[in-house]
């Protein structure tokens, strides 16, 4: 690999650190906004629209967008199994649902709308279906451990998608993509260091940040081959942040008694 491929992968794990000092500042949710933007799926997927064209990089976006109904079990499962047993059960069980809800995904193939449509109901079962939180939870200071995984994973997973994307396509480059690379990191350290109602809150921001995901992957899907990659990109980005700031506006779904 040349000096610029190994310039531009490490944008990815610098990505993780910026958001791994907002959550030593801002607290547990907003770790959780930040772990579920596009921050290093957006990257990636610029890399391979500049390796393998916009075409390849808009259907790999699209099977990302699909699979975040993936990344939204993942989450929820972790949850749920974390109040009752330790992360190793919890993150295996988490993972389970995140392989089961991604082979499905991969089996339909959707286009850009259904998978908006997925990934959008799956956004919005699952903040209704989180647990509510306990006590406020103290601000998080994240071990240096954790902090060398993230970025250990980031720069792995940046690695693997950029190598395997000229010989599996773009199916398996959107489902690699989607993930749950630092929702498999940040709530195990969550849950051993601050409990189950810290993991539940981080796991709500996620969500509310996987949103800003969404908008992110389904505008590149859809302008990516009309508009080219600048503006495409810069719309994403944009309608990623304006996402992510109304989501943190709505309140959580009520559930039914």
């Amino acid at each position: 690999m040349t000096l610029e491929a190994w310039l531009r992968l490490a944008l990815v794990p610098a990505a993780v650190w910026l958001a791994s000092l907002a959550a030593r500042r801002w607290g547990h949710r907003v770790s959780g906004y930040l772990g579920g933007m596009p921050l290093i799926g957006g990257p990636i997927t610029y890399f391979l629209a500049a390796d393998h064209g916009n075409a390849f990089a808009a259907r790999s976006a699209t099977l990302t967008l699909a699979a975040i109904c993936g990344q939204a079990a993942h989450l929820l499962t972790f949850t749920y199994v974390g109040r009752a047993a330790r992360w190793p059960v919890a993150l295996a069980a988490g993972w389970s649902a995140f392989v089961v809800s991604s082979l499905l995904v991969a089996w339909w193939d959707p286009a850009p709308a259904a998978a908006l449509a997925l990934a959008l109901a799956s956004l919005f079962l699952g903040r209704l279906a989180l647990p509510r939180e306990g006590h406020v939870a103290s601000r998080p200071s994240v071990p240096p451990l954790e902090m060398r995984m993230r970025l250990i994973a980031a720069f792995a997973l940046a690695v693997l998608i950029v190598w395997s994307a000229a010989r599996f396509g773009p199916v398996v480059s959107g489902l690699l993509l989607s993930l749950p690379v630092t929702g498999s990191i940040m709530p195990p350290f969550t849950l051993t260091l601050y409990g189950s109602d810290a993991v539940a809150r981080l796991a709500r921001g996620f969500l509310v940040g996987l949103t800003g995901f969404t908008a992110f992957f389904f505008v590149l899907a859809t302008t990516l081959v009309p508009w080219g990659a600048a503006a495409s990109f810069g719309a994403a980005v944009a309608a990623a942040l304006g996402a992510v700031a109304l989501a943190a506006r709505v309140p959580r779904p009520r559930k039914k008694a």
